[in-house]
């Protein structure tokens, strides 16, 4: 026999290595395939606790781990984080385990590095940031090793984590953590698209919601505006029915006019246009004010009011000088806002204090009602835009839901703070102001009585309106006060007159076919003295934002109103301008 021996130890463990390299390189491909498939079904789903379920299950199954959870941070609040966890039946006895790991240290770690982590069991416990997980340590599922990355949005900012423990075999590796990384970049995107899609179906729901109260509050007053305005027509009211129509259509006419003037703040709150006149003010004689425009509406409703406004102040301050730096119209806004609001949800029989005192250097207003109260649930939101506790259409107070957050804009805007607080639904709320006090005592003027009526008597008004009803309503008001009214249903007609007719004062409209109103103040303004180019003009318009008034006055006129126009404050404007002028 001839035999000869060849060692093949190098070719087997070639062999050896070429096997592990293709298992890994076929470990990789799965992997790749896994990780394309996690990606389909994570942007299948809008819901984002749906995409994070499939984040977190993914994921486990990716890397081959026992242990996955993924963390959503409020704010970097990790005591609101959202989490939510995956495990094997290796952990089958605390698939039940639902109390929030107290893991802030290791997880704010993660998310303040923007990094991964990978640490084998004792190097996660002997890290710094480690505080393991409380009181509940015995109880949560044993952890070995960890590896973890951070989720970014689109802005840059951290909003969480994923995190996985406890691998099949062996530690977590560098591919492991490349590939976390990965699914970690993949999921960021799918998280961040899932919240602005919430936010936005949010967004409609309360701008459908608030669309369908406004149609029905803007609605509401028609019906018995229309109603009674039939009636009156038929000419078969008698005197007491008459005069209960004509209340009811002034109150529902004014109640319009609030929810207009409502959206108006609103608008120029958000494009941020609303102005303030700041002068020295009173709050005692702003509060008094705001009580009689309210008084009626609690006496209907049988609604007690208390008042504390002779508070103990400092010995050098009296209770009627507790005086801000504020605009006296805005301030009484405020103060009106809150006590409608506490009548509008206190029931009958039931009681509203308001009270005024110093605390500090600031003064403080509170107002507190024993009425239906505030859920927990909503107070967070009571003063945002839009919003209302109830806004079914079985709901039972009316209104846009504007007027706390018209309230806490204007206290905002004077440097002060309004807070909201109720122990819960049927058992009250109170609001509270707080306002920068003066620390000095200027002289505040009370306003002259203005109880006469203006006489307009021998007055020539050229008015220039092309609506037909809101022209000879202009007529009949002007001519009940003495004046001589022409009228003018456009702009051009209106230049034709001034040809023959000299008027004392021009009241015209802005908004017109053809020509509107800044058009013809234009063309006024460039004749002379003698043609009338210096007559006294007043814009009375719809057009009653702030920019609109600066336009008017910008244009020519010298006065700007906002209908609909009270007939008492149209003939005192005209009456004053021809003072003035």
């Amino acid at each position: 026999m001839v035999g000869s021996t060849v060692d093949i130890t190098e070719r087997k463990q070639a062999e050896s290595e070429r096997a592990q390299l293709l298992e890994r390189e076929q470990q990789y491909t799965r992997r790749l395939q896994k990780l394309t498939e996690a990606f389909i079904a994570i942007n299948s789903t809008s819901s984002l606790n749906e995409r994070l379920r499939l984040i977190t299950d993914k994921a486990r199954d990716i890397i081959e781990a026992h242990q996955s959870v993924t963390s959503m941070t409020v704010d970097q609040n990790w005591a609101q984080a959202i989490h939510t966890i995956s495990m094997s039946d290796k952990y089958a006895r605390w698939q039940n385990y639902k109390v929030k790991p107290d893991g802030s240290g290791i997880y704010a770690f993660v998310c303040r590095t923007q990094r991964p982590v990978r640490m084998t069991q004792a190097e996660l416990e002997a890290h710094p940031a480690w505080r393991g997980f409380g009181k509940e340590a015995a109880n949560h599922p044993p952890m070995r090793g960890l590896l973890a990355a951070p989720f970014t949005n689109r802005n840059g900012k951290n909003i969480g984590l994923i995190q996985l423990s406890d691998k099949h075999s062996g530690e977590f590796t560098q591919e492991d953590e490349a590939m976390l990384v990965q699914l970690a970049q993949m999921a960021s995107a799918a998280i961040d698209n899932a919240q602005l899609y919430e936010e936005s179906q949010q967004a409609n729901r309360v701008k459908d919601e608030f669309l369908a109260i406004l149609s029905h509050e803007l609605r509401s007053p028609l019906n018995p505006i229309l109603g009674w305005v039939k009636l009156l027509q038929s000419r078969k009211l008698d005197n007491q029915k008459t005069v209960e129509a004509l209340v009811t259509i002034e109150r529902n006419a004014k109640l319009q006019t609030q929810l207009i003037d409502d959206l108006l703040d609103v608008s120029r709150i958000l494009r941020g246009k609303l102005s303030l006149n700041i002068a020295p003010v009173s709050l005692k004689s702003i509060i008094e004010a705001a009580l009689e425009t309210v008084r009626l509406a609690a006496i209907a409703k049988s609604i007690q009011i208390q008042t504390v406004l002779e508070p103990h102040c400092r010995s050098n301050v009296r209770p009627h000088q507790l005086q801000v730096a504020g605009d006296p119209n805005r301030l009484q806004q405020v103060i009106w806002n809150l006590l409608s609001n506490a009548i509008k949800f206190t029931p009958n029989g039931g009681c509203v204090q308001i009270r005024l005192e110093q605390v500090g250097d600031a003064v403080q207003i509170q107002v507190t009602d024993n009425g239906k109260g505030i859920s927990t649930e909503f107070l967070p939101y009571v003063f945002d835009y839009f919003r209302q506790a109830d806004a079914s259409t079985t709901r039972t107070h009316g209104g846009l839901g504007l007027g706390l957050a018209i309230v806490r804009h204007l206290v905002e805007l004077h440097g002060g703070t309004v807070t909201a607080a109720s122990p819960g639904v049927g058992q009250g709320a109170s609001f509270t102001v707080m306002l920068p006090m003066l620390n000095f005592e200027p002289e505040i003027k009370e306003d002259e009585p203005t109880d006469s009526e203006p006489d307009l008597t021998g007055i020539r008004v050229l008015i220039v309106e092309d609506i037909t009803d809101s022209r000879e309503f202009l007529v009949f008001v002007l001519e009940q006060y003495g004046a001589i009214a022409i009228a003018s249903t456009s702009a051009r007609e209106a230049f034709e007159v001034l040809q023959q007719f000299q008027p004392d004062v021009i009241v015209s409209d802005i908004g017109m076919p053809g020509e509107d109103g800044y058009t013809l103040i234009r063309k006024i303004r460039a004749l002379t003295s003698e043609q009338g180019g210096r007559i006294p003009a007043i814009a009375l318009t719809a057009y009653a934002k702030d920019e609109d008034r600066d336009k008017a006055l910008s244009a020519g006129f010298q006065k700007h109103l906002s209908k609909p126009v009270e007939p008492a404050e149209l003939a005192a404007t005209i009456a004053s301008l021809l003072t003035n002028s």
